[in-house]
């Protein structure tokens, strides 16, 4: 029999699951808190005992993707990569996980809420402002550097690395499909092509 804080527990990851799918399918705008209880067979009430209300949970997907990126294995793989210049292929190797169901899905979601002409919040910008300053935890080393140096290689690693890696992983099952390439194919050219373009200038 399940403890009542491992049903809480499966309960909060149910919501975060439909609301997910909901909101990559339809849009958040799209997407009422009626729905995402209909999908997941609980009330109203339920869904705000977890959450405070619809941009939570959204925050919270958004949040709990990004938190994947500071795991132990890819950190010290980044870090090494700040030091020595090695691990780039390691660090792609170990970014796949963005690939999974779950995560393209909140991708897509962030693609679509950073494209809205209204409100100043842009998840894009927030995501990126978040890695930049893991790279500021790597203070001294040479990609930190690199980045601080000129303010514009910024501009270059947000918009010739950050955009192709996330838009990737929205396409890639289409793309694949639509040129009769595996997935395995299209992601080592991709690592390949980021590598020969950026390795040069760092390092």
């Amino acid at each position: 029999m399940k403890s009542k804080r491992t049903e809480r527990t499966d309960t909060r990851e149910r919501i975060l699951e439909a609301s997910a799918k909901l909101f990559a399918e339809k849009g958040y705008s799209a997407t009422g808190i009626d729905e995402i209880a209909r999908n997941v067979g609980i009330t109203k009430s339920v869904i705000y005992y977890h959450f405070k209300n619809k941009e939570d949970i959204l925050q919270t997907l958004i949040d709990e993707a990004f938190a994947q990126i500071q795991q132990p294995e890819i950190n010290e793989a980044h870090k090494r990569f700040h030091e020595t210049g090695e691990q780039f292929q390691e660090i792609m190797g170990l970014l796949q996980f963005m690939g999974t169901e779950r995560n393209r899905r909140i991708i897509k979601i962030i693609f679509m809420e950073s494209m809205k002409d209204q409100g100043e919040s842009v998840p894009l910008f927030e995501i990126w402002d978040k890695s930049m300053a893991i790279h500021r935890d790597f203070s001294g080393h040479q990609l930190e550097k690199w980045l601080n140096d000129n303010p514009h290689r910024k501009v270059e690693v947000f918009f010739l690395f950050v955009l192709p890696l996330l838009s990737f992983f929205i396409f890639r099952d289409r793309f694949c499909e639509h040129y009769k390439l595996s997935p395995e194919e299209a992601w080592d050219a991709l690592s390949v092509g980021l590598m020969d373009y950026f390795y040069p200038k760092l390092f």
